[in-house]
């Protein structure tokens, strides 16, 4: 049996770990239960089987249901994404799977989900669904703006893609103010959180990761674009309470702001109703489900505007006026308490910050591996090659001596690895929407949670499933041979670890060479990451000038 007060003690945060110490310490539950859920097809299929379930019994055990669900791009119509105007940045062509209206049970299946919420809350069930529009970036005079020339197109595409899912859930009765847009970001931000909460009536699920309800995200497609990976954590028990109250604090902070409407084809679409309801408090069941703890995690940002700027500043958030950085404060601390090793997933290392923690977790353990995977672009963001390597040599390599490098090794995956999760020592894991960039840390709206277990093989066992996918390995038996981690540690190295797994590095898995020089932006390109690509929602910003 494992300590668990030491591990907790060791990778938990704890009041004095905090930054700044006056930030409230992250909500911790015991007696969860987390089922990583691997990839599009298995979150899929597990949230299509808790929806299924709902709006079954009478009205008024119907009543006593919910379904929420908080995205940042909710793509459930289908069609193409058309290009806003002056969008340089936009989408060429839909990916696979966003031709058709979405679907859990795959591209292409007519079971649409817009039609299974709109039938739940024809039945009674209260679902209410919120997907992120950012005020400045759909402002009617956002394309007269630098932003636009900076990437920012792509980002007005999937806010369409959202604004048509909403609209066409409006058209439902049941639905027709509980359908939102959520309008509180940052002006450089987002709302990036990808929740799903299912409360049956007597018990509660909830779903945080990486995973948009977009049809490309179902994991193998027949054609390109690549196979999509990712992570999505299914969380029961006492902790979906502080998942609940996330959301329920985002929709009522919607509810309370003032009405504000977005231009959609040649209609206006309103980020909410004067009718729009409340979400209810709810003291959700608080009995022990598993041996499974979790720390609920948020980032909220700042609204620290400079004294003249021409596009729409947002209103401080109330429930975090001066802002939440627990999912940094979570990762700072693990890896710095991290002493076998610590492996990250991810679709870049964009954040000098988080390198500069790996750097100096590297020099206070002489034996300490990094891994770091990512894969190939996502083609719905726009692309910025350097980011990495200016975090990576910056903050990662640049004063390491030989023996400290030997012990980095960064990988690409043949697929669009979409993941956010850090994995350390085999005992601590984050899951969750925030990546490794600094907007993650400080100007997104973010949610993870990072995880514990009594028993202490929670995160050995989603460790050895992870790589399992990475290495090929199918079944129990060939996953067994990388179960113990030294032998695991020796497939992605043959100098680590030990040998003996009859594993090999397969070749979907491309070595990264790392930097050995210093990568220098030009001064429009470092403008373009401060202003709008990874934004410090601390510093004053003022991203309005040609």
């Amino acid at each position: 049996m494992a300590d668990i007060d030491a591990l907790k003690k060791k990778y938990f945060v704890q009041p004095d770990d905090t930054n700044p110490p006056s930030e409230p310490l992250p909500a911790t539950f015991a007696g969860c239960r987390v089922t990583p859920l691997i990839d599009g097809g298995a979150y899929f299929a597990d949230l299509a089987a808790q929806i299924a379930a709902l709006g079954q019994g009478t009205p008024s055990e119907n009543g006593n249901q919910f379904l929420y669900i908080a995205g940042w791009w909710l793509h459930l119509m289908g069609g193409r994404v058309n290009p806003s105007p002056g969008s340089s940045g936009a989408s060429t062509g839909p990916s696979i799977g966003l031709e058709n209206p979405f679907s859990l049970d795959g591209p292409g299946d007519p079971n649409h989900l817009v039609d299974l919420l709109k039938a739940k809350a024809a039945a009674g069930v209260d679902v209410r669904v919120l997907g992120w529009v950012s005020s400045s970036v759909m402002a009617d005079y956002f394309v007269l703006t630098a932003s636009i020339q900076n990437g920012a197109g792509s980002i007005r595409d999937v806010n369409v893609g959202t604004m048509a899912a909403i609209r066409e859930l409006r058209k439902a009765p049941a639905l027709a103010d509980k359908a939102c847009l959520n309008i509180i970001s940052h002006s450089a931000g987002a709302v990036h959180t990808k929740m799903v909460l299912v409360g049956n009536g007597s018990g509660a699920i909830g779903y945080t990761g990486g995973l948009d309800l977009v049809g490309d995200r179902h994991g193998a497609q027949p054609h390109p674009p690549a196979q999509w990976h990712d992570v999505q954590a299914k969380v029961e028990g006492p902790a979906v309470q502080a998942m609940y109250d996330l959301y329920r604090s985002m929709w009522n902070e919607v509810k309370a702001r003032k009405v504000r409407s977005f231009r959609y084809a040649e209609e206006k679409i309103a980020s909410h109703l004067p009718s729009t309801p409340t979400a209810p408090a709810r003291t959700l069941p608080t009995t022990p489900v598993g041996k499974h703890h979790v720390q609920s995690l948020r980032t909220v940002p700042r609204f620290n505007y400079t004294t003249f700027n021409i596009l729409p500043e947002n209103e401080k958030i109330s429930f975090a006026p001066d802002g939440l950085f627990e999912v940094r404060s979570a990762w700072f601390n693990a890896i710095l308490t991290a002493e076998n090793y610590v492996y990250i997933e991810d679709q870049g290392f964009w954040s000098v910050e988080v390198m500069i923690w790996l750097n100096q977790a590297l020099k206070a353990r002489n034996d300490l591996k990094v891994i770091l995977v990512t894969g190939i672009t996502d083609p719905n963001d726009p692309h910025f090659p350097p980011y990495a390597n200016v975090a990576l040599f910056k903050g990662l390599l640049h004063d390491l001596n030989g023996q400290q490098r030997g012990r980095v090794r960064a990988f690409s995956r043949d697929l669009i690895v979409h993941t956010k999760s850090t994995i350390v020592d085999d005992h601590w894991a984050i899951i969750g929407s925030a990546n490794a960039f600094r907007r993650s840390l400080y100007s997104d709206v973010e949610h993870a949670v990072g995880l514990l277990d009594e028993d202490d093989v929670l995160v050995q066992q989603y460790r050895t499933r992870l790589w399992s996918d990475h290495f090929g390995l199918l079944g129990p038996a060939d996953q067994q041979k990388i179960a113990d981690i030294d032998k695991a540690l020796n497939v992605w190295d043959s100098t680590w670890g030990t040998p003996g797994s009859g594993v090999a590095l397969p070749t979907a898995l491309t070595p990264i060479p790392l930097p050995t020089t210093q990568t220098v932006l030009s001064s429009k390109d470092q403008d373009k990451y401060d202003r709008y690509a990874d934004v410090d929602s601390r510093e004053a910003w003022g991203g309005c000038l040609p």
